[in-house]
């Protein structure tokens, strides 16, 4: 089929029946009006919020809003058709990203900057229809991030939530770190591989220690990017592998990206005025206890972060694009759209290294 002609309907793989297959078919082309943007799909990736909604986990909070469902959140690819109301400067051809993390109206969070926490959000893949699909309709040019100048786009995309969720992480760290401090990644391989990256970028007078359960996760890591020192708590007593790491300091800053069974120990490794920032959701609904003594008196802050904004979105691919990130090695593995349910059951019993695409 001549890739310049838009068919009315196109391949997409659907969630019929969760923690089953994904079941291929087809759906309608929506051809876009006013400020929507048609994009043909060149990845679309595999984040572990995929794994969630694929579960069944999070439907009672409404996502997805119902089946059959469309996954994916992390989606890049080429503008096709544009509506009328979409500015000249966005124009068939282009290679863009999309910035999932959308929203319904503008409120106080949006207009102050806020744009991964809005009031009404709207997240295609997971409460709407995402990227396993060979079209993508946007619903507002604004969320679309000019990918001109990046060599590979497919695996651009997981950089609209591994790499933009691990940058906004990484810079909650600024103003908090000192020369020869200790900084912790907790979790290595896709998101790891990308926050060590940040933190080498930004902050490099810091000893980056990663930490892990796996060997194969450290290692994949320190071929993206060096690190310090790394911890491998699966393999002897945490707690003094830590001091050891670490001289005795402990740990200045902490990006958890894990978010079960890491809390309790790694916040107790904080040292005095150090930051511990939470992202890992592997933890959803349950109660991680941290010491109200040592965080009061040793000063420590404890801190979510969530995603990225949009103005950090166009920030990361900028970074992408002049070089200053490897956005390509994180991604250990492409797919068919047909493989995508190997890719969630990878995901889902802990075989994937790094992150994973399907390419169109």
């Amino acid at each position: 089929m001549d890739k310049n002609v838009i068919p009315d309907k196109h391949r997409a793989a659907f969630l019929v029946n969760f923690k089953s297959p994904l079941e291929m078919g087809y759906t309608d082309t929506i051809m876009p009006e006013g400020d929507q943007v048609l994009i043909r799909v060149s990845g679309a990736g595999i984040c572990h919020s995929d794994v969630h909604v694929w579960e069944g986990i999070w439907y009672k909070g409404g996502s997805p809003g119902k089946l059959p469902h469309i996954q994916s959140h992390e989606i890049s690819g080429i503008v096709v058709s544009t509506g009328n109301s979409v500015p000249e400067r966005i124009k068939p051809g282009d290679p863009v990203l999309v910035y999932p993390w959308q929203w319904l109206e503008d409120d106080r969070y949006t207009a102050a900057g806020l744009t991964n926490i809005p009031d009404r959000p709207v997240v295609p893949g997971i409460n709407i229809h995402g990227g396993f699909q060979e079209y993508f309709p946007v619903s507002h040019y604004r969320y679309l991030i000019n990918a001109t100048g990046i060599e590979d786009l497919p695996a651009l995309a997981p950089l609209s939530c591994g790499g933009l969720t691990t940058y906004r992480a990484v810079k909650k760290l600024g103003g908090k770190l000192k020369p020869d401090d200790y900084v912790a990644v907790v979790g290595l391989g896709g998101l790891g591989s990308y926050a060590l990256q940040y933190l080498r970028l930004l902050f490099p007078q810091v000893n980056i220690i990663g930490a892990d359960i796996r060997n194969d996760s450290i290692e994949f890591a320190e071929g993206i990017c060096r690190m310090d020192g790394y911890i491998n708590s699966s393999s002897g007593d945490i707690n003094k592998m830590i001091m050891e790491t670490t001289r005795g300091h402990g740990f200045r800053g902490v990006i958890d990206l894990v978010g079960r069974g890491t809390l309790p120990t790694y916040s107790r490794a904080l040292a005095k005025e150090g930051i511990y920032v939470m992202v890992g959701l592997m933890g959803t609904g349950v109660q991680e206890p941290i010491s109200p003594f040592f965080t009061v008196s040793m000063e420590k802050t404890i801190a979510g972060s969530y995603v990225g904004t949009l103005s950090e979105q166009h920030e990361v691919v900028d970074l992408a694009r002049k070089g200053l990130i490897n956005y390509i090695k994180p991604v250990s593995s492409r797919m068919d759209l047909e493989d995508a349910s190997e890719g969630l059951k990878n995901l889902e019993d802990g075989k994937a290294l790094g992150r994973q695409v399907v390419v169109f």
